[in-house]
C-alpha cells in the first residue's frame, strides 16, 4: 500500500527536457504528487491534480497522469506518457505526496493484515478505506480522495488490533501516532470488498510505510 504524505518539498521544471529537479528528492517510481505554487504552475501541469512519478533518479523525476507502480527509469518503449510541460511557470512550486495510498483489489481474498510502521517523529493519523466499486454500473475503483457519493462509493474500515484483540471504528484517525516510532498489526474484514486503500490526516512529521498480506482460509 506503499508510503504516502511524508515527502514535500520545492522543485523546478525544464520545459525541453520536462524534467522536474530537487536535489536528493527521495522520490520513487509511481509516488503520488500533488502541486501547489506560489506563482503558476509550469504549463502542462495542474492543481488539484494526482500525479505519478517516473524516471526518477536521485534529484530528478518526471510526472505522468497515469499511475505506473511497476515503472522503472529507463523503460523503452516508455510504458506511460509523461507530462509535456512547455514553460517553467512562475515563483516557487511545491509537490507533496497525495494523502491517499496506492488502491489495491482485495476481491480475491478474504482476510488482511495491516502492518502500519511509524518513524520515530511520526505525526499523523492513519485510517482505512474501502469500497465495492465506484457505482452499482462501475466497479472501477472510486476516487478515494473525494467524498463518498452514489457514484463514488466508499466507507472508513473497522480494524482490530492484534496486539489486544482491540476493534477500532474505522475513521480518518483510527490510528494515531504522536512523535513516537509506532509498529502495529491490525486486522481488516474485506471479505466481499472490491478495493482497499489508506488515508493520512493531520501529518506534520517523520514517515509512515503501510503494507498488507491478503490471504484465504
Amino acid at each position: 500500500m506503499d508510503r504516502h504524505a511524508i515527502l514535500t518539498d520545492t522543485f523546478t521544471a525544464v520545459a525541453l527536457t520536462d524534467v522536474c529537479t530537487q536535489a536528493s528528492h527521495g522520490l520513487k517510481n509511481g509516488d503520488p504528487l500533488v502541486l501547489t505554487t506560489a506563482g503558476t504552475l509550469p504549463a502542462g501541469l495542474a492543481l488539484a491534480t494526482v500525479y505519478y512519478v517516473i524516471e526518477a533518479t536521485t534529484d530528478t523525476f518526471k510526472l505522468s497522469a497515469v499511475e505506473c507502480s511497476t515503472y522503472t527509469t529507463g523503460n523503452v518503449p516508455q510504458p506511460v506518457p509523461q507530462v509535456d510541460i512547455t514553460d517553467t511557470g512562475s515563483g516557487a512550486h511545491t509537490y507533496t505526496m497525495n494523502d491517499v495510498g496506492r488502491s489495491i483489489d482485495v476481491s480475491d481474498y478474504r482476510h488482511c493484515i495491516i502492518a502500519v510502521h511509524g518513524a520515530g517523529s511520526t505525526d499523523g493519523d492513519i485510517g482505512f478505506l474501502g469500497s465495492i466499486g465506484k457505482s452499482a454500473t462501475d466497479d472501477g475503483a472510486p476516487d478515494f480522495s473525494a467524498a463518498a457519493t452514489a457514484d463514488n462509493s466508499l466507507t472508513f474500515i473497522d480494524a482490530v488490533g492484534l496486539i489486544n484483540g482491540t476493534g477500532v471504528d474505522g475513521s480518518l484517525t483510527q490510528i494515531a501516532m504522536a512523535g513516537t516510532a509506532t509498529h502495529t498489526l491490525w486486522e481488516l474484514n474485506i471479505n466481499g470488498l472490491k478495493w482497499l486503500t489508506t488515508i493520512m490526516s493531520g501529518w506534520t512529521a517523520g514517515s509512515v510505510t503501510v503494507f498488507c498480506r491478503l490471504f484465504n482460509d
